[in-house]
Formats: structure tokens, C-alpha cells, sequence
């Protein structure tokens, strides 16, 4: 009787392996991408890649600012000197004062401070190679080791976009560091413009080649895999399964953000006079929340493959 059911158990393993358990609720399914040789063996022949800083760009945006900061100076002080015996002030020569003051502490401190940051363009620094990725000021730079990437311990993805308004609005990209000690993780976010002082570097020539880099280096690691937000790939301008530039779905994410705001102007400029402004809010979220559906829904339709999550596989064999 032990012999017959061994074989049993033998003879169901086989069948048990090809049946396919349908995902747990609430669980996203990665659609897995191979990541093709080519660039894989690009990638490899690359070596270590280093931020190239468009320092004519920076020192334009910096010289520029001192300009305004210093024609505003001028003015202000010209004003000053032809206002005459000043009879419209008399009385309150004390609150002339005081923001005189104010105006000039102002005017003084910003362009101290543009000037001093003048002479500290090109002061940034960004390095992909195959141990890790440093970024920030070459005194003191940030870093993370690949080995060091981890998955979220919440959530369904592991490497996204989001918003950033605390110091501008951009967008950033996020993944995961084990924390030190090996407890947890912690958050890595970086902007995708990839620079973190934009008076010191306003924008890198290479952009574009560095973001590539580092997200092949992301989606390359060994298990458990990393997985993508198919944002990620529409903010970086990047073809998941070629690798190869697509800017296109950015354009049109963009322009689809855009009009998903209009909704919103009938309700603001045609809303009946009298009528409580509670009712108004609640109509113009309303009307954002149906714009927004609309611009997913064209979105799907014109890039279905650009939707969910996505893991990579590369071919066996060491990583370059």
C-alpha cells in the first residue's frame, strides 16, 4: 500500500508543475521582458559612465539671475535719488526706512548669494559603473551599491516615478536601499533630470545615456527581480523592450495631463451666479476626476503595452 502510494505521489508531481495557479487577489502580475543582448553587451563594452555638466547652460541661468537681481538694485536706487525733496514721504520717513532696509538686505543677500554661487558651477557629479552609482557633490557624494537594491516591503513596485513639490515641481525616481544595518529599507529618490543642485549643474549633456544606464543596471539585478512601473519608462523617454528611445508616449502623457484640466474651465467660468461655492468645488472635482479618467483611458488606447508592471530577464550567465 506505501509502494502504490508513492507512485501516485510520483506520478502527480509532473502534472502539478505545468498547472498554472491563477494570481491572489489583489496581487499584480508583472508582464517579464528579456532584456536583449545587444544592449546588454553595449552596456558591458560602456564602462563606468560619468555626468558630462552643461556648464554654459548653468552659467547663463546663474548670470542671468544676478543681472535681474542687480537691474532691480539700480532701479530701485535711481528711484531713490530722483524723487526730489520727497514731500509725498513726509511722515513716514520711519516706514520708508525700514523697507528701504528691507529691500536692500533682500536685493544685497540674493545677489551675494548668486554670486557666491557662481563660482561654484560645476561642483556636481554623476558615476554609473558595475559596482554601484555616486551622485551629488564631489566632496561628499551620495552613493548605492547594486547589491544594496532591494525590493519594497509594501507595495507592487519597486522602481516608479512620482511628483516632488517640496523644493520644485519635478518628477523623481524612486527605489529602495537596504538601510544600514540591514534593518528595513530606505527610500532613494533622485530626479530624473538627475542633477540635485541646479546652480551648481543646471542639466547634464548626457542625460539620457546616464538614465538608460541606470535603469538597465536596475533591471539587470539578480533575484528576486525588480519591478518597474510602466511610468518610469514613459518619464525616461525609454522603450522597454528595445531600449531605444521613445518620446513620444511622454509627449502625449503630457499634452493628455494638460487636457484633462479643461474640464475644469466651463466650471469655473460659466458657474451661475448665487450659487453656494461648496457646490462649485464639488463640481470642479468632479470635473477633474472625469478628466483624469479620460486621459487614462486614451493613454490605454494608445499605448496598451505601456500599462502595469514589468520585470526583466536577461540571458544565463554573469552580468556585465
Amino acid at each position: 500500500m506505501g509502494r502504490k502510494r508513492r507512485q501516485l505521489r510520483a506520478a502527480a508531481l509532473p502534472a502539478a508543475r505545468g498547472v498554472v495557479l491563477p494570481p491572489a487577489p489583489g496581487r499584480v502580475v508583472p508582464r517579464v521582458l528579456a532584456v536583449p543582448a545587444p544592449v546588454l553587451e553595449a552596456l558591458a563594452q560602456a564602462g563606468p559612465l560619468e555626468g558630462v555638466p552643461d556648464l554654459r547652460a548653468t552659467r547663463l541661468l546663474v548670470g542671468g539671475l544676478i543681472a535681474v537681481f542687480a537691474l532691480v538694485a539700480l532701479s530701485l536706487g535711481a528711484a531713490v535719488m530722483l524723487e526730489g525733496e520727497g514731500s509725498n514721504i513726509q511722515g513716514n520717513e520711519a516706514v520708508v526706512v525700514l523697507v528701504g532696509l528691507a529691500l536692500a538686505a533682500g536685493l544685497g543677500g540674493g545677489l551675494w548669494h548668486l554670486v557666491h554661487q557662481y563660482s561654484r558651477i560645476g561642483g556636481g557629479m554623476f558615476r554609473i559603473d558595475s559596482t554601484g552609482l555616486r551622485w551629488g557633490d564631489p566632496a561628499s557624494p551620495r552613493g548605492v551599491a547594486w547589491r544594496e537594491v532591494r525590493r519594497t516591503p509594501a507595495g507592487f513596485c519597486d522602481v516608479k516615478t512620482e511628483f516632488a513639490s517640496g523644493e520644485a515641481i519635478v518628477k523623481r525616481l524612486v527605489f529602495q536601499q537596504q538601510a544600514a544595518g540591514g534593518a528595513g529599507t530606505t527610500d532613494i529618490k533622485l530626479p530624473l533630470a538627475l542633477t540635485v543642485d541646479a546652480g551648481r549643474v543646471l542639466r547634464f549633456r548626457n542625460r539620457a545615456v546616464l538614465l538608460r544606464a541606470l535603469l538597465l543596471r536596475l533591471a539587470t539585478q539578480p533575484e528576486p527581480r525588480l519591478r518597474f512601473a510602466a511610468e518610469v519608462f514613459i518619464d525616461a523617454g525609454i522603450d522597454p523592450e528595445t531600449w531605444e528611445p521613445m518620446l513620444a508616449p511622454r509627449r502625449w502623457m503630457w499634452l493628455s495631463s494638460v487636457g484633462a484640466l479643461l474640464p475644469v474651465l466651463p466650471v469655473i467660468f460659466l458657474w451661475p451666479t448665487g450659487v453656494h461655492a461648496g457646490w462649485m468645488v464639488a463640481a470642479m472635482v468632479l470635473a477633474m476626476v472625469a478628466g483624469a479618467g479620460a486621459m487614462g483611458w486614451f493613454m490605454f488606447q494608445r499605448y496598451p503595452g505601456l500599462q502595469g508592471v514589468f520585470e526583466f530577464e536577461t540571458a544565463p550567465g554573469p552580468l556585465p
